[in-house]
């Protein structure tokens, strides 16, 4: 019996050590190395989920803000041409043709000053107009005795607008050209056109086109006439408004004023038309009116000349006008 109960022990212990390595328990086996979930075994009829990464998000969409262009006045270009040189001050001269245009009404009195709200249809012959005022270098030739230092903070100045002109002076340098003062109804005719507006451009008094009181349109005292083009008229008259004030031929006779003013040396004042550097907006319009004496030699007055037409230009008047 002792014997049998050895050989029974040793059979047990041969069967215990040689158990296949694959029933042997797994307690003891690792995980795979970087894994963070051990590894699941897939089984029959039933789908494992992969871990998915998070989509990344869509970036953000901006939208460029809309640029609107700065709106533009409708600035007339039909001008009419060709233009003509005067020869001998070397002046342009824009044709004004023959037509019913907006002016100053004379079947109303008292004579209105300031700002004029009364105009009448008139028709008018063709005429010239300088395009641009007289300059210095210009009156120089007339009068070689000017001194535009006394109105330019003592610089010499060829290119400014002759400046400290009186209506006599200005007229006598129309004359010695074989040119003239303009009348205040071809002035203002010259200035809008067919048109009723407050400007050559149009009703707002836009900056940048033309040279008035202080130095936001980039001229502290007068320009150079023709610094403001986008400022022309519907003729290719520039610097109507601004700059300096212009002589014009209509004498205005007030016996009343002349009689309360001993000081003046004339029974007659004369318009000044435009508006010049120191003028504030409201007085440099078309139809603004401005009377002066005569002979007063302002440093803000200047001028430009006029001419009537004749066959020798070589236009034709049968053009209509156009907007």
């Amino acid at each position: 019996m002792k014997f049998a109960g050895i050989l029974l022990l040793t059979v047990l212990f041969v069967s215990g050590c040689g158990t296949p390595p694959e029933k042997r328990p797994r307690s003891h086996q690792r995980t795979q190395h970087g894994t963070l979930f051990p590894e699941v075994k897939p089984q029959p009829g039933k789908t494992v989920p992969v871990p998915q990464k998070p989509k990344p998000k869509a970036p953000v969409q901006y939208t460029r803000p809309t640029i609107r262009p700065a709106p533009t006045s409708q600035i007339p270009r039909t001008f009419h041409l060709p233009t003509v040189i005067h020869h001998k001050d070397q002046s342009i001269l824009v044709r004004i043709p023959a037509g019913s245009y907006w002016v100053p009404s004379e079947n109303v009195s008292p004579f209105q000053v300031g700002q004029n709200q009364r105009l009448e249809h008139k028709n008018l012959p063709e005429f010239l107009i300088d395009q641009k005022e007289i300059t210095v270098a210009q009156y120089k030739q007339f009068n070689p005795d000017y001194d535009e230092t006394l109105y330019t903070g003592g610089e010499e100045c060829p290119q400014c607008p002759a400046m400290g002109i009186n209506w006599f002076n200005a007229q006598r340098y129309c004359q010695w050209a074989g040119k003239r003062l303009p009348s205040e109804n071809e002035w203002e005719a010259a200035a809008r056109g067919n048109s009723e507006h407050l400007f050559p451009w149009g009703d707002q008094p836009l900056e940048m086109f033309r040279n008035i009181q202080g130095d936001r349109d980039g001229f502290v005292n007068a320009a150079p006439p023709g610094s403001f083009p986008r400022g022309a008229s519907p003729f290719g008259a520039l610097d109507m408004i601004g700059n300096v004030w212009e002589w014009v031929s209509t004498p205005i006779v007030l016996p009343s004023l002349v009689e309360s003013r001993p000081e003046l040396q004339s029974n007659s004042l004369y318009p000044v038309k435009g508006g010049g550097w120191r003028s504030p907006p409201e007085m440099a319009t078309i139809s603004y009116r401005n009377l002066a004496d005569p002979n007063i030699n302002n440093p803000t007055f200047g001028f430009r000349c006029a001419k009537s037409a004749t066959p020798e230009t070589g236009f034709q008047t049968e053009n209509p006008l156009q907007d």
